[in-house]
């Protein structure tokens, strides 16, 4: 009376085994006409397949193979190279071929000297292997999706002697495939310049094809919101709060409402400095230059969602300016400058060597644009 339920069971647990699959994905992204898309290829390392981390040695995935299908009307070409677990691997053996509306790859290790580092059961869609760069025709719509087909019987994955394979007809292979967006180019160098205590102007490159830009805003750790739609690429934001860090991105639009990606994010923190600008061998180093920047860089760390520097009781008037004084405001400033995806700054003199370096007029100067 137990066999069949056990039979049962059996059955069960080898259907669980048959129907695990290791992933193949390409991504997606977007360009303007003529431009080229990034696009991620992953691989999803899954357990209980007849390859991968849990398959024991001589049995990971040390080589893998795929074609990708693509309309030539609106794809001028595409190539492919390693990134990610792949980029620093040497291979056994790597080939690329293409033709119109096509291209393939394949690649092989030697998993003894380049084991492929996939993380068993890694969250979709898995690691990275390489990217496609995707090169759009000059005449490609705007508005328009060119579809990056996987071609199912291309695809394989094997071990390095290419004993045991998986694919889409063995049922141990799924594809996910993906697509390119044909966008308006992304409005380039923004640029974000405080005016007074109440204003911020800015600047950015124009579009081909754009009919008005959107303007973005955020400030004191808020979340990006909408300001305003613009015709030309020009903008001043007027009524601000004083000694406070706005951080600014645009996007273009069409004439159809198509978007394009948003710009770089720049940053603009409404205060006026005292002496400014400094004059090197002549301004006399005063508290108020090193309270201004603290002010500064803390409205820039509020806006970046961080806490203010620690308070420093040896800034004051009468006491020596140290070298550690502006090396935490370097420190806090940059940190914030990441973090809120401005871009880190290099600074004169760096490291600063207390008892030796000299203040100078340009470690203050730096500072302060560097909050601007």
């Amino acid at each position: 009376m137990c066999r069949k339920p056990l039979l049962f069971l059996v059955v069960v647990m080898a259907a669980v085994s048959a129907s695990a699959q290791d992933v193949l994905t390409v991504g997606t992204g977007s360009a303007a006409p003529g431009g080229t898309a990034s696009i991620p290829v992953s691989i999803a390392d899954r357990s209980g397949t007849s390859l991968g981390s849990d398959a024991g040695a001589g049995n990971r995935i040390q080589g893998f193979a795929f074609k990708v299908m693509f309309p030539a009307a609106t794809v001028a070409s595409v190539t492919f190279t390693r990134a990610g677990v792949a980029a620093s691997l040497t291979p056994l053996f790597e080939t690329t071929l293409s033709g119109s509306g096509w291209m393939s790859y394949v690649v092989s290790f030697q998993e003894t000297s380049n084991p492929i580092p996939f993380l068993l059961d890694a969250s979709t869609p898995g690691d990275q292997v390489g990217t496609l760069n995707v090169t759009l025709q000059g005449g490609a719509a705007i508005g328009s999706t060119a579809p990056l087909t996987l071609h199912p019987p291309s695809a394989l994955f094997s071990n390095q002697a290419g004993t045991t394979t998986e694919s889409v007809a063995g049922g141990n292979l799924a594809l996910a495939n993906g697509s390119v967006l044909c966008s308006l180019a992304v409005p380039a160098n923004l640029v974000a310049q405080p005016s007074g205590t109440s204003q911020v102007n800015l600047s950015w490159s124009s579009v081909a094809g754009a009919d008005h830009y959107e303007v973005w805003r955020s400030f004191n750790g808020a979340a990006f919101a909408f300001l305003t739609n613009v015709n030309s690429p020009l903008h001043s934001d007027m009524g601000l709060l004083a000694s406070t860090t706005y951080l600014y991105k645009v996007r273009a639009v069409d004439v159809s409402s198509n978007l394009s990606a948003y710009s770089n994010v720049d940053a603009a923190t409404t205060i006026v400095f005292t002496d400014d600008p400094l004059v090197a061998m002549s301004t006399v180093v005063k508290v108020v230059h090193i309270n201004e920047l603290r002010t500064a860089v803390n409205a820039f760390r509020t806006s970046a969602n961080l806490p203010p520097l620690a308070s420093d009781p040896t800034i004051g008037a009468g006491l020596t300016v140290r070298a550690q004084h502006v090396t935490d405001l370097r420190a806090g400033l940059n940190y914030a400058r990441s973090a809120a995806g401005v871009g880190a700054l290099q600074f004169t003199d760096s490291p600063l060597t207390p008892g030796a370096t000299l203040i100078r007029a340009t470690h203050v100067q730096e500072l302060r644009l560097g909050v601007r």
